[in-house]
């Protein structure tokens, strides 16, 4: 069972044979920046009635978000909301939370960082870079492989784990990726400054072996290619 229509259910689709008693929640608040409190009960009273109707030998999972790890945004509405989310589903038995970093896909999302730099350069439109500011990007379905890998694997316990790159790229980088792969210049104003914080891999890192997901250094490239070369 799928539940929801974005960037990370779509990424589920191609292993629907093989969620058998899974259910799949992707129905969350997408945008970090929202502060939007209906929005947040939107997506509280949606988790809170899929969870009371799904059978109890279901296996649960459900999108949160490595901003967690952030301390510039550990007392943002967003995080807030996504930790009283997470505390929910981790009452129940069987049930996992995946946190992720900026993701790479199909989506028509303009709030993404890589949609708003894409489309900001294929416009020409300005874009304020921090000078120092690094994110992490990861493949949405490299997400769910291995957060499949997860729930197959520890079936019987509750899993929070962290599924992201375990490298950093320097949002200037990026720019010049995809400036190199539009084969456009972008209009970038850079500004002294910028942070960006260590997110914890832990047992990820064995599952990234045991599904054969290495990030060597040109996946930042080969991800931005095959989503933002068309």
């Amino acid at each position: 069972m799928i539940i929801g229509s974005g960037l990370i259910a779509t990424s589920f689709k191609r292993y629907a044979d093989e969620l058998q008693g899974v259910c799949i929640f992707a129905s969350g608040v997408a945008n970090s920046s929202c502060t939007d409190s209906k929005e947040f009960l939107r997506e509280k009273i949606l988790l809170e009635d899929t969870l009371a109707v799904i059978g109890e030998n279901h296996q649960f999972a459900y999108f949160s978000t490595c901003s967690v790890h952030d301390p510039l945004l550990s007392s943002s509405a967003y995080v807030k909301h996504k930790l009283a989310m997470e505390s929910i589903v981790l009452q129940r038995k069987r049930s996992h939370v995946f946190r992720l970093p900026q993701l790479a896909g199909n989506s028509k999302n303009t709030a993404t960082l890589l949609n708003y730099l894409s489309d900001s350069i294929e416009n020409q439109s300005s874009i304020k870079i921090w000078s120092d500011a690094e994110r992490n990007i990861i493949d949405v379905e490299d997400v769910a492989s291995a957060s499949l890998h997860y729930i197959k694997n520890c079936q019987d316990e509750n899993i929070s784990a962290n599924v992201c790159n375990p490298h950093r790229r320097r949002v200037l980088d990026i720019v010049k990726t995809l400036e190199k792969i539009k084969n456009k210049t972008a209009n970038v104003e850079v500004v002294e400054g910028g942070s960006y914080y260590d997110i914890p891999l832990g047992y990820t890192k064995e599952i990234y072996s045991e599904i054969g997901l290495s990030f060597p250094e040109s996946y930042l490239e080969d991800v931005l290619r095959k989503y933002y070369s068309r």
